[in-house]
């Protein structure tokens, strides 16, 4: 009697099962990113920032916004380009998300209490006056957040470059590890392969949910290096014929 498949069913995904479940898993890491951006900024609000409501929020975004327009303003004609176009896209997006439904307006009109509002009416509205400032809080971190998105998307050649260069110093090593008789280590190969994306995604959480601004390539340059040696590692390592 033949043994029953004890394959797991996520392994016999094809190219399109796995290729909606990347895209699944990248919406919620985002979508993770910018709930805790908002929760650190509240947090921040409440205990630890100096300024007064909404105005730490608002500076980190109009500073983010600085960044990507410095990347505009100092690009080369070979990005100028792409640059353009993200921060044309970032501009729409989220005029149409906060401007054009009306969040904002709203928020300003319904923290006002009228004399003709009923009684539910008026407590919300206090509610809502309670929490304005956190509320407008969440919007200038949302915007910021689609601006981090915007220089994160512009960076990903960065990445691509040091993969690049770590898989062709990778590959040397490699060559001349099997002239010269040197021990592999399907070990070490493993470990360098499951910590390669790990390293992007760990970079795209930190740069959107960190609660200051501060400049991108202080975040970019380092997980890109580390990116490029995880490749480095794992080619140098990698054990079956070419």
């Amino acid at each position: 009697m033949a043994e029953a498949s004890t394959e797991h069913p996520a392994r016999r995904r094809g190219p399109i099962g796995k290729t909606i479940e990347l895209v699944l898993k990248i919406i919620g890491l985002l979508l993770f990113s910018a709930f805790m951006s908002v929760v650190i900024e509240w947090v921040g609000m409440a205990f630890f920032y100096d300024e007064p409501g909404y105005a730490h929020a608002e500076s980190m975004m109009q500073t983010e916004i600085g960044y990507l327009s410095e990347s505009l303003t100092g690009g080369d004609g070979m990005n100028e380009g792409a640059i353009s176009s993200a921060s044309e896209t970032v501009s729409t997006v989220a005029n149409f998300l906060f401007i054009e439904s009306g969040i904002v307006d709203n928020l300003q009109a319904v923290k006002t209490v009228s004399p003709d509002d009923g009684e539910i009416k008026a407590a919300v509205k206090r509610l809502v006056a309670g929490y304005y400032d956190y509320l407008m809080a969440a919007v200038y971190v949302l915007i910021m957040f689609l601006v981090r998105m915007a220089i994160l998307f512009l960076s990903m050649p960065a990445f691509i470059l040091f993969g690049i260069v770590g898989i062709s110093d990778g590959l040397m090593q490699r060559d001349l590890r099997r002239w010269c008789g040197g021990n592999e280590s399907g070990y070490v190969y493993h470990w360098a392969k499951r910590f390669s994306l790990p390293v992007l995604a760990l970079a795209w959480i930190l740069y959107l949910s960190i609660p200051n601004s501060i400049h991108p390539n202080f975040i970019i340059t380092p997980f890109a290096v580390l990116f490029g040696l995880c490749l480095m590692v794992m080619t140098s390592k990698f054990k079956k014929y070419l």
